[in-house]
């Protein structure tokens, strides 16, 4: 017969599980997803940097998740050290935090580019600037539009990365999920009760 402890464990175990595939693959689909969406206009860009954004945002983006998993060490022993946790707890949310600015800012900014557009080039329209006339004419404000369209993507998947190799970590120490719900952290007097802590400071 089941107890309501085991019950409890195995629906943790079952959270546990769908949380951590859905974290794994996450960072993969959004670096894949950027040069799509681009390529699919889903976001307003122009037609002369369509192509450059969409190639960029996949290999940085690629890049990005190879180099955070380089460092994965570092992220994952400051992720439970006294001192460093907080930082790597706020981490992501300040990384989403900054891919929401850097949509907010890319769309005022392609906003007031076109403005400068229409207002210099008497019947070039929204859309005629975004198409044709962008392939044969400066953009204005073109470095800060690129710069602020990637970093929508990039900062979005960093969140995802770190955050998936918090969960990575917890496999690679077997603690439990109860264990890393309630129980002590790393530094507090009685983290000696987690499973191997020791063992994985290096």
């Amino acid at each position: 017969m089941v107890t309501a402890q085991e019950s409890q464990e195995n629906r943790l175990l079952t959270f546990a599980n769908i949380f951590k595939g859905y974290m794994g693959i996450m960072p993969i689909v959004t670096a894949a997803l950027a040069p799509l969406l681009t390529a699919m206009n889903v976001i307003p860009v122009y037609e002369s940097q369509r192509k450059p954004l969409a190639a960029m945002a996949g290999i940085l983006g690629f890049l990005l998740l190879a180099w955070v998993f380089y460092v994965r060490r570092t992220i994952a022993l400051g992720s439970v050290k006294t001192g460093y946790r907080t930082f790597f707890n706020l981490c992501p949310l300040i990384l989403v935090l900054a891919s929401v600015f850097c949509y907010v800012s890319y769309t005022n900014s392609l906003d007031t580019s076109l403005t400068q557009i229409s207002q210099a080039n008497s019947g070039v329209t929204r859309v005629l600037a975004l198409g044709t006339w962008s392939e044969n004419n400066a953009v204005p404000a073109s470095l800060r539009l690129q710069l602020l369209y990637l970093g929508m993507f990039l900062f979005a998947e960093a969140a995802f990365v770190i955050m998936a190799l918090r969960e990575y970590s917890i496999d690679v120490l077997r603690i439990s999920e109860h264990d890393w719900m309630f129980g002590s952290q790393e530094g507090s007097p009685s983290a000696a009760t987690l499973p191997d802590s020791s063992a994985h400071q290096g």
